[in-house]
């Protein structure tokens, strides 16, 4: 027989503590909720104030799943960058009356800043809920969602595509720690990331091949541990049917009571 669960015989894999207050147990109720508020942002919604609320609802979800303030602060903190360059493009080559110029010489638009922190706020509320949903389901999880959904079309289809987000969301904290450790070592020969632009962006170009050879080793180094333990067989074999619970009835309901009040469906 073989075991239920394989992640821990997978020791080139990390798996996350449980250190959320509420944390939804269906991935498949996770899947749908983030679908539901992506394809929002991109159809339904079409004002800055209902994108703004949707956001706020997305990151609170984001709080509670993590446990963490600052953890959900951090990744919105990421999308901010983003969000200021689609800003400045809108408002720069958008059309509309000038508010700013200079020597008679239009450089924003009433219109395109109007425009740029609409597409701001929509590009934030699919980036964090994007990140909602990978603080919500471990890998493991997403993967067992994603094989109950896709077994309906294909059983062999779906245990290749469980096994393959499996492994890509087990690669990523894997890349991330090497990534840290290439930033010390380069933090102790005078490469960190202080200082102006173009020495932080000569820091980073120092710091890609080396994490192009961590990723490569590690890489090779998953591979084998997949094929010693037999994963690419034995994962369908494991995976239990999902099961709903009350944070995830209690997600798919506040999402759906968000998107329609966001939308304009509640009068």
């Amino acid at each position: 027989m073989y075991p239920r669960r394989i992640v821990t015989d997978v020791a080139s894999i990390p798996t996350r503590g449980d250190t959320a207050a509420i944390r939804p147990r269906d991935s498949r109720a996770v899947l749908l909720a983030v679908f539901a508020l992506v394809t929002a942002a991109l159809v339904t919604v079409h004002g800055a104030v209902s994108m703004l609320g949707l956001l706020g609802f997305v990151c609170a979800w984001h709080v509670v799943v993590t446990g963490d303030l600052s953890t959900s602060a951090a990744s919105l903190r990421r999308v901010a960058p983003f969000a200021v360059v689609v800003v400045l493009l809108n408002a720069i080559f958008g059309p509309g009356a000038p508010i700013v110029t200079l020597g008679g010489v239009r450089i924003m638009t009433d219109d395109g800043l109007a425009n740029g922190v609409f597409f701001a706020l929509r590009l934030a509320v699919m980036l964090m809920s994007v990140s909602l949903l990978l603080a919500a389901a471990a890998p493991e999880g997403l993967a067992c969602g994603i094989y109950d959904v896709v077994r309906r079309v294909s059983k062999r289809a779906a245990g290749n595509v469980a096994l393959f987000v499996f492994l890509a969301m087990g690669f990523v904290p894997l890349v991330a720690d090497e990534f840290r450790r290439i930033r010390l070592a380069q933090s102790f020969r005078g490469g960190d990331l202080s200082g102006g632009l173009l020495s932080r962006a000569g820091a980073v170009r120092l710091s890609l091949v080396p994490l192009l050879v961590a990723a490569i080793r590690r890489s090779g180094q998953l591979a084998m541990a997949v094929e010693l333990r037999d994963v690419r067989h034995r994962l369908p074999l494991t995976i239990e049917p999902p099961r709903l619970g009350g944070a995830d009835v209690a997600l798919l309901l506040t999402s759906g009571a968000a998107i329609s009040a966001a939308s304009g469906w509640l009068g």
